[in-house]
Parts: C-alpha cells; structure tokens; sequence
C-alpha cells in the first residue's frame, strides 16, 4: 500500500468509525450524540487502528483465525495505548471499562476485545474490498488535492480541539482552589458552631451537677440563676446561628461569582466545545479536579437547557 492509500483508509475509517459510535451510543442511551475526541464526524482512533491492522493483516486475510486474533490484539493494544495517553496527558480518563471483567486498568476489557476482533474480520472480508475500489476510482491527481485537505482539516479540528482541552483543564484549576477556599471557610464556620455547642452543654450540665450538690434551702434560688444563664446562652447561640448563615449566603453568593467569573473565562464557542467533548464522554473524569469538572458538566448542562 502507497502513502496515498494509507491515507485515504484512514480518513475513511475515521468517518466510518464516528458513524458506528453514533449509531452504538444512540441505541444506547436514545440520544444523539457527536462522539468522538474531535469536533468533526470522525474518529481518528478507528482510522489509526484500521490502517495498522490492514499494513500488518492485510496480506492474511483470507485467515479468519489469525485475522480475528491478530486484529484483537492490535486494536486492543491502541485502544489501551490511546486511554493512557490521554489521562496522562489531560490527566483526563475518557472511557472506563472498569466495571467489565477481565478489564486493564479500565482501559480494554475482554468484551470490547472480542468485538474488535470480530469487527477487523468484518471489515479486512467484506467492507474493505468497497473502500479500496472506492479509492482506486477516484482520479489520482484529484484524490491528492482531496486527501491534502481532508488531512489539512484534521490537523486544524485536533489543534482546536486540544486547546478547548487545555482551556478546561485551566478552568478547573482554578474552580477547584476558589472551591477547596469555600469548603474551608465552611468547615471553620461549622467547627466554631460545633465547639461553641458542646461547651455550652458541658456548662449546663457542669452547673446542674452543682447544683444538685447545693443544700435543698438554695435549689430555687440556684435554679433560677441556671434559667437566666441558660436563656443568654440559647441567646449567644442563635445569634452565632444568625452569623453562620450569613456567612452561608455569603458563600452562595461566592459561588455564584464564581460561575459567573467561568462564563466570562470562556466564549459560547468554547461552551460549546466543551458542552460537546463532555456530552461524547459521559464517564469523563478529571484525576486531579473531579468536583471541578462537576461543577463545569452541571453549568453546561443548566446553560443547554
């Protein structure tokens, strides 16, 4: 196989490869959505893994048993070659089979595996045979110009698409310090409330020991003094109560800052971009700042709708 037809096959099995995803997710969960790490129909991975199971398989396929073994083993090996790459890239885990069994690392599983192997064997005896003549009928001096700006196009859509990466790892950078500052002005607010609570339970109940020990002559006017103390105490609480919710709203308002701040951080374009990488990867999870992208998934979402 030429430059010119390796190419070619991986332009078209990235096409392909978008329209299976499409179809699998929709039955799926019944709802459209563009899957795929670029922003375009397609998916690189099934191009990638296609043109290095046609370089390596391809002068075996009329063996079904090596076909289907060979191809399990390369496309298992891209995939989980591919989901390391990205989460230690993004530090970003795009899909987990983690549940499945016979899984590595939640990267590969056995059933995905098996799939693969079968779908190589499917595409190497009967789908392949229409996308090589479909490539030998185009006019070679056409198909270089056509060619030239399909790749030209992928390289602009996986530029793009890395940047709005970057630009949401950014974000949630900074979500994730201004959230940990908000927790930690809670946690002193709630501690303070606590503590202030347990020392007046010990102080009443410090003084009704007491005052069981006073002499029966004093137990009214002794009981009277612990009603009055008790009252300026339940007095001190509510109004520590009053400043803890201040505090509360005060940190709701914060927090609304903060969205507010992220919305002007990032265009509707770049939402959008981001709206969509997060839509394709449902189980997306950020190692580093997963309460952040939380919080960016939830935004979106409520924006959508």
């Amino acid at each position: 196989m030429t430059v010119y037809e390796l190419l070619w096959y991986f332009a078209i099995y990235s096409f392909l490869g978008w329209c299976m995803e499409v179809v699998f997710c929709t039955v799926r969960t019944g709802k459209l959505v563009n899957r795929g790490f670029l922003n375009g129909p397609v998916c690189p991975i099934y191009g990638f893994g296609m043109t290095l199971v046609l370089a390596v398989l391809g002068r075996f396929s009329d063996n079904i048993a090596l076909l289907f073994l060979g191809g399990m083993v390369l496309t298992s090996a891209l995939e989980l070659v591919g989901g390391w790459a990205l989460k230690k890239f993004f530090h970003t885990t795009w899909w987990d089979y983690s549940e499945k069994p016979f899984n590595i690392g939640g990267y590969i599983c056995l059933q995905f595996s098996l799939a693969w192997g079968v779908c190589v064997v499917l595409a190497v005896r009967f789908l392949h045979r229409v996308v090589h003549m479909f490539v030998r009928w185009i006019p070679f001096p056409v198909g270089v110009v056509l060619i030239g700006i399909i790749m030209a196009y992928f390289l602009t859509d996986a530029i793009v698409t890395v940047l709005a990466i970057c630009r949401i790892n950014r974000s949630l950078t900074v979500l994730s310090a201004m959230a940990a500052k908000l927790r930690q002005d809670s946690d002193v607010l709630s501690g303070r409330l606590g503590r202030f609570a347990l020392r007046a339970d010990e102080r009443i109940s410090g003084q009704r020991e007491e005052f069981r020990e006073k002499m029966e002559d004093a137990r009214v006017e002794i009981q009277g003094k612990l009603q009055v103390q008790h009252a300026q105490m339940l007095e001190k609480q509510e109004l520590r109560r009053a400043a803890h919710e201040e505090k509360r709203e005060q940190m709701q308002q914060a927090a609304e800052q903060l969205r507010a701040e992220w919305m002007a951080r990032n265009s509707k374009w770049q939402r959008r971009m981001q709206r969509r990488l997060l839509r394709a990867f449902p189980r997306m999870r950020n190692e580093r700042d997963s309460e952040a992208l939380r919080r960016v998934r939830a935004w979106l979402e409520e924006k959508r709708r």
